[in-house]
C-alpha cells in the first residue's frame, strides 16, 4: 500500500508527457474521465463480442492471472452467495462457480450485450456449474438483491466508469450481510517513474491504436485512459471505502502498480 505519491508530484513529473489530459472525439460528445450512461451503453454494445479478446491483448495476458488472485482471495464457503457487480461477460462469476461448488454466484450488469456473452459462457459450463451461475440484468448503483443477501460482493474493473462511486459503495454494503467481504479491482497508474513511464506509452499511444481496431470503434479505448487517471489514488480510494462503513480496507498492488486489488469488511453498524 505503498502508492501514495501524486500523479503531479516532481518525481512524476516524467509521466506529464503521456498523462496530460486530452480529449478524443465520441460522436457528438466528447471523451473525458466519464462517459454518460448512454455512452457507456452504446460502448459496451459495440465490444462485447470481443471484449475478452480485447482485454487478453491489451494487457499482455496479467488480466487472467489478476481475476485469479481475486477469486483466490475470495474464499467461497459452501452455502455462500457472490453477487459480482458489472459482471460483464462472466470471468468472475464463472471462475468462482468453477472454484467453489459448493457457492452460489449471482453476476448483475447493465449491459444486455456483455450478459449475452456471459449467458453463452454459462450455457457451455457443466450443468452442477452452471446452475449456480444466475445472471441479471441491472444497475449496480440500485439492485434489485434484497440486503444482506451477499457473503461476498465482488467488482472488477468497473468502478471507474462512475463517477458518483460513494452511491455504489453504499449500494455493495447493503447488499452485503454484516461481516460480508468486499473485494474491487481496477486498473491504475503505478507509482514507480519507470514502470509508469513504459506503461504510460502503452495506455497513451498503443493501446487507443490496437484496442479502438480490435473494437472497430474510434473512441473506446481512447477513453480507457481517461477512466484510469480518473480513479482516485489508492489511500484516497481506501478511505472512501471507510467512510461507506466499511473496515480493514486493504490494497494489493498486482504487476507492479498496474492494478490493485482492494478489500474490506462490511461493519456491523
Amino acid at each position: 500500500m505503498s502508492r501514495t505519491t501524486s500523479l503531479l508530484s516532481p518525481s512524476r513529473g516524467i509521466a506529464r508527457l503521456f498523462f496530460a489530459g486530452r480529449e478524443q472525439a465520441v460522436g457528438p460528445a466528447r471523451v473525458g474521465a466519464f462517459l454518460e450512461e448512454s455512452q457507456l451503453r452504446r460502448m459496451f454494445q459495440a465490444i462485447g463480442g470481443t471484449y475478452d479478446l480485447q482485454n487478453r491483448i491489451l494487457s499482455l495476458g496479467r488480466d487472467a492471472g489478476w481475476r485469479k488472485t481475486l477469486t483466490e482471495r475470495v474464499r467461497g464457503r459452501d452455502g455462500e452467495t457472490v453477487v459480482d457487480m458489472a459482471t460483464g461477460t462472466g470471468e468472475i462469476a464463472i471462475a468462482v462457480a468453477r472454484r467453489y461448488p459448493g457457492v452460489r454466484v449471482i453476476g448483475v450488469d447493465f449491459s444486455q450485450r456483455m450478459l449475452r456473452e456471459a449467458r453463452r459462457k454459462v450455457d457451455a459450463l457443466p450443468l452442477e456449474t452452471g446452475r449456480r451461475v444466475e445472471l441479471r440484468n441491472g444497475d449496480i448503483r440500485r439492485t434489485a438483491i434484497g440486503s444482506s443477501t451477499a457473503d461476498v460482493v465482488t467488482n472488477v474493473f468497473a468502478l471507474r466508469n462512475i463517477p458518483e462511486r460513494a452511491p455504489v459503495l453504499a449500494e455493495f454494503r447493503r447488499v452485503l450481510k454484516p461481516g460480508g467481504r468486499l473485494f474491487i479491482m481496477e486498473t491504475t497508474v503505478p507509482s514507480t517513474p519507470a514502470v509508469q513511464l513504459l506503461y504510460g506509452a502503452w495506455l497513451s499511444v498503443i493501446m487507443p491504436f490496437l484496442g479502438n481496431v480490435l473494437s472497430r470503434t474510434d473512441y473506446a479505448y481512447s477513453y480507457l485512459k481517461h477512466s484510469i487517471e480518473s480513479f482516485p489514488e489508492t489511500p484516497q480510494f481506501l478511505r472512501e471505502l471507510a467512510a461507506a462503513g466499511f473496515i480493514r480496507p486493504r490494497a494489493t498492488p498486482l504487476s507492479f502498480g498496474i492494478a490493485v486489488l482492494f478489500s474490506a469488511i462490511r461493519g456491523d453498524g
